[in-house]
């Protein structure tokens, strides 16, 4: 068989010329990225769906391509990447040269790796003695890869020198065993768990691309991973999977699942359908008839070789026999999905050959649990038909060429355009797309989308980033108010039910805000130079522990020492009722505990921070011109008023310049300035109570629009209790939430008791709203808009019983504690002649991001004019006698 190896070896040169060195590369494909989150990223006014119940719950999502300037930013990053990593396997693999070589080479070398970082078996030619020396092994000169070794080439692709003429050939049989002829992918080996595993983070060079329309999540890519997950929130199962789509399903243009995309390029570097010589080939077939039909089908997966025990040996075992290959490769378990990775694997490091390191990429890279009709294909017994430059078609094989039966695909269906198979197209088609998948244009939808924006309206989102591309990086204009949102007890809960996570509510609260900020109701009331609004959790609870209990060494070693947990305390009865109690209700006495207060009031200011350092990193510009303002809920309520009444009355900016180093950032206040603080179902008032403290201004703060803060008896100093750094401050009350307090007492009781119960305007526009406050016009030559229906002058009595100076004192102090006088509102929730109120007072503390009226209000609030006269009629403080204003 030694007479063989001449022949053999002009194969294998043949093989080296034709497939790792064409004489023209493939044309560069227009890539698009599909991600699978159920958030639409690139509309804000899109529906927020449920919060997932599983981690596999969002898998099944279908692909949604990022917008136009985020592709091209990501494809821009990738390919960057692509060098990087290049010159990284470069690195290591002369690293692993000096520590002995690479496996399965007498002299390694860089191009001795592939793109994966793999060891590639090199092709050895041996002289027809059986003592030669081993020659050196010929290199591709290129850095992805030393030439396959004809073993793994048996497995993975068909050179075209071998079996005379390059090309599959119709076979009797398909030697696959793995199912129907159309058969979904293998996700689950029997014997062998998982067929493949998510991948971990690996040392190397990474990058990361802001996406989306308000850039809340991030693209992250690695050597073997890319996916998108949030920015300023720790990751749930909101991590989405992202595809780097080649080819695509003509009927839907969704992306052809990776590894079929990558098996439809090689066929496509084989064949050359870009040339013309392909179609001159194609020409030929169809005047041939069926026979020239199978001469141009191309075998989408290979034939697996013949088992060792058959009587006819595969190319590959003549090869070794000869000595032509080096068999490096240890035996292997008869694995099929292990052999279609490295399949795909060695295609992969084809394609980049293909075009080599500073070409462009053309290998679809990612993985989706979605394909064709929803369900995930890799098409094994397929073959495909490449009809022009950009088209193919997959044919399972009862509608593939054959002369038997007469069939011809390509004459009698792919060229009279007739459907068959499954068509497929090489790169995107944007036009395509919005074809197939035409905007919403309903009028419900127009009218909304014209407020995704105060300034951009009237033009839908998709159609403002087409005819401006600098509009694609955020839709909505420069965020101007930032608002964090702190969350309350019972987040310990999310750990094990992922559906009570602040961040799902929070996702829908952002939402309803952005529909509330196109209103035109709404729109009427902001300030002239108001601009986004941007709302964010502050998940404090999952960066503290507050496990009591923990033994020390030194405790250990005493025997007098008894250290006892909460598990040690707990009844075993009721298990999930007291889990539950445990992880809502003990936040409370936690926070009372003086070992573990300090504890949650750093985490709260340390995530505060962190997000606020990363926003203003994200958006330049924010720490000089743009506000901060803070909602928190039940007990987060609470700890802003720890915080914010330490807080200076002035922050330096420069604390959000990422150069500043971690350690040098304050651990006991917020590093900015805070506008207004919304506090909802809060027991703050309670707190205040029992601290004997009052609700003070700060006398150093001066408040734009307002009077002086320095009368006498009127503000207070930093670090006293309740005495907050902010200009206003809101308190909004469920009426059926046993937690929350009324707060105006503590300003000043009389002044409280002077005042009319003040009721949220409400949001609706129904029939049954008769008086929609909103929906009036400010006068702005008019300083005061409410009359009185009779002036009144105070009589003797009054002015002999009245305290003005007192009156006059918690007028001013209300006043500047918020511009409209007064701090209580109360929100509508509940009543008719069927509501029982206890059960009405189970939802109710949970009930404000909910609230159209509750979100309504705080856009107004955040976005008006500063001063009294920005404020809205129907918010201000009325006077319970006469009726007139505050």
């Amino acid at each position: 068989m030694a007479s063989n190896a001449p022949t053999l070896a002009s194969h294998a040169n043949q093989y080296i010329r034709e497939v790792l060195h064409p004489a023209e590369a493939p044309p560069a494909i227009h890539v698009r990225y599909f991600y699978t989150s159920p958030l639409a990223i690139d509309d804000p006014l899109s529906p927020v769906p449920p919060p997932v119940t599983g981690s596999a719950a969002g898998k099944k999502q279908p692909p949604r391509p990022f917008s136009g300037y985020d592709n091209d930013a990501i494809d821009e990053s990738w390919l960057g990447l692509r060098k990087k990593i290049l010159k990284h396997n470069e690195q290591l693999g002369e690293k692993d040269s000096h520590e002995g070589g690479t496996r399965g080479t007498g002299n390694a070398s860089p191009e001795g790796r592939s793109a994966h970082g793999r060891d590639i078996p090199a092709l050895r030619p041996v002289s027809r003695g059986e003592d030669s020396q081993l020659a050196e092994p010929p290199t591709t000169g290129t850095p992805f890869i030393r030439a396959p070794s004809r073993s793994n080439v048996s497995r993975s692709w068909k050179p075209p020198g071998a079996e005379g003429g390059g090309r599959p050939t119709v076979h009797e049989h398909d030697s696959y065993k793995w199912g129907d002829d159309m058969e979904p992918a293998l996700s689950m080996n029997k014997d062998k768990g998982p067929a493949r595993q998510a991948s971990k983070p690996k040392e190397g060079p990474s990058a990361k691309v802001p996406v989306g329309v308000s850039r809340l999540h991030q693209v992250v890519m690695e050597a073997e991973s890319i996916r998108m997950e949030p920015i300023y929130w720790s990751p749930l199962s909101d991590v989405a999977q992202i595809v780097r789509g080649t080819w695509f399903y003509k009927d839907t243009m969704l992306p052809v699942e990776v590894d079929v995309a990558n098996m439809l390029e090689a066929g496509y570097i084989e064949l050359q359908p870009w040339t013309q010589t392909w179609k001159d080939e194609l020409n030929s077939a169809v005047e041939v008839g069926a026979y020239g039909e199978m001469k141009i089908l191309h075998k989408l997966w290979p034939d697996r070789p013949p088992k060792p025990d058959d009587s006819r040996p595969s190319p590959a075992q003549q090869m070794q026999s000869v000595g032509l290959v080096q068999n490096t490769m240890p035996p292997e378990d008869d694995d099929p999905e292990r052999e279609r990775r490295d399949i795909v694997e060695n295609v992969c490091d084809l394609i980049d050959i293909s075009t080599g390191p500073d070409g462009p990429d053309n290998k679809a890279v990612g993985d989706f649990e979605y394909g064709a009709h929803a369900q995930k294909h890799q098409y094994l017994k397929a073959g495909v038909i490449y009809a022009s430059d950009d088209d193919a078609c997959i044919l399972k094989p009862a509608l593939q060429p054959s002369d038997y039966y007469g069939r011809r695909p390509l004459a009698n269906y792919i060229r009279k355009g007739r459907p068959i198979g499954i068509p497929v197209v090489r790169g995107f088609d944007q036009a395509r797309w919005d074809k197939l998948h035409p905007p919403k244009n309903s009028p419900k939808a127009q009218a909304a989308r014209k407020g995704v924006s105060t300034s951009q309206d009237g033009a839908p989102p998709y159609r403002r980033q087409k005819s401006d591309q600098d509009l694609a990086r955020s839709e909505r204009p420069k965020v101007t108010d930032l608002v964090l949102v702190i969350h309350g007890i019972g987040q310990k809960l999310s750990e094990r039910i992922e559906t009570f996570h602040f961040t799902h509510a929070m996702n829908g609260f952002r939402r309803e805000v952005n529909v509330e900020l196109g209103t035109p109701d709404v729109k009427r009331h902001l300030r002239k130079d108001m601009g986004g609004m941007m709302v964010l959790p502050v998940n404090w609870r999952q960066r503290v522990s507050l496990d009591i209990g923990a033994v020390d060494d030194d405790a250990a070693e005493d025997p007098s020492a008894n250290k006892y947990t909460l598990k040690d305390i707990t009844p075993e009865t009721l298990p999930s009722v007291r889990g539950i109690v445990s992880d809502v209700m003990l936040d409370i006495p936690y926070y009372l505990s003086p070992q573990h207060n300090p504890k949650m009031v750093s985490a709260c200011i340390q995530e505060a921070n962190r997000i606020y350092r990363l926003w203003c990193a994200n958006n330049p510009g924010f720490s000089e011109d743009g506000r901060v303002h803070l909602v928190a809920h039940s007990l987060g309520s609470v700890m802003a008023i720890d915080i914010l009444s330490a807080q200076p009355s002035h922050v330096d900016p420069h604390y959000a310049d990422p150069a500043v180093p971690e350690d040098k950032l304050p651990d006991d206040h917020f590093i900015f300035n805070t506008t207004d603080l919304f506090v909802c179902g809060s027991p703050v008032g309670l707190f205040l109570m029992m601290k004997n403290a009052n609700l003070l201004p700060r006398c150093d703060k001066e408040k734009p629009g307002a009077d002086s803060h320095a009368a006498h008896g009127v503000a207070g100093e930093q670090g006293t209790y309740g005495c907050l750094a902010v200009d206003n401050i809101y308190n909004i009350i469920n009426p059926y939430d046993p937690v929350a307090c009324r707060i105006n007492a503590t300003v000043d009781v009389v002044y409280a008791n002077t005042l009319k119960p003040a009721t949220i305007p409400s949001a609706s526009t129904s029939y049954f709203a008769f008086a929609n406050p909103f929906r009036s016009i400010p006068n702005p030559n008019q300083p005061e808009h409410y009359k009185p229906s009779t002036s009144r002058l105070p009589s003797n009595v009054e002015l002999e019983t009245h305290n003005f100076t007192r009156e006059e004192i918690a007028e001013k102090r209300a006043y500047l504690l918020n511009d409209n006088g007064q701090i209580d509102y109360f929100m509508k929730y509940g009543g008719g002649p069927l509501e029982i109120q206890y059960l009405t007072m189970l939802g109710a503390h949970s009930s404000y991001w909910l609230s159209r009226d509750f979100v309504r209000m705080i856009v107004i609030e955040v976005g008006r004019e500063v001063g009294k006269d920005g404020t809205v009629p129907s918010m201000r403080a009325i006077k319970k006698k006469a009726g007139i204003p505050g």
